[in-house]
């Protein structure tokens, strides 16, 4: 089966899990790890800087048997330049997830070459337009966090 809840970070034919794809993100962070104020039950963030960009990296998650749910997700920063540009990538039931795709298709036991290609294409990372609210230095966003999901917000920062 193409997908059958082992272990590891790729299919057999492959084709990246959401796991892997959260190793993209993390591996992208910048090396600058910045001061997060705030707890909660199930969001952990995390705020880097790598020369002009900035990243911002959400999680949602609940340990078995603990409640868990789709939430709003508002995120200020302080001190920061006007960004140029700012995207979103997701992970999540709908998003970098190729399992879905492989049920949308009925869940064959055997791929073909479209198939597989269809597959490789849901499992990746898209970039999505994201609007953020720059005033008197401070960004602002917010999002829906999905149980079980990562967002990763990218910013390209104006030099002050």
């Amino acid at each position: 089966m193409p997908f059958h809840g082992g272990f590891g970070l790729l299919n057999l034919h492959g084709i990246a899990k959401p796991t892997y794809r959260a190793f993209e993100l993390l591996h992208r962070l910048g090396h600058e790890r910045l001061l997060v104020d705030g707890l909660h039950e199930t969001v952990n963030a995390w705020v880097t800087r790598d020369n002009a960009t900035l990243r911002v990296l959400l999680v949602n998650h609940a340990l078995p048997r603990h409640s868990i749910a789709d939430l709003r997700v508002h995120v200020h920063l302080t001190h920061a330049p006007e960004p140029s540009a700012a995207w979103v990538e997701r992970i999540d039931e709908n998003h970098a997830n190729a399992k879905r795709g492989w049920q949308a298709l009925g869940a064959p036991e055997y791929l073909d070459g479209s198939a597989l290609e269809q597959l490789q294409e849901a499992s990746r990372l898209t970039r999505q337009a994201c609007p953020v609210k720059w005033r008197e230095e401070q960004i602002a966003l917010e999002i829906e966090l999905p149980p079980h999901s990562v967002v990763a917000f990218n910013m390209e920062l104006t030099p002050a």
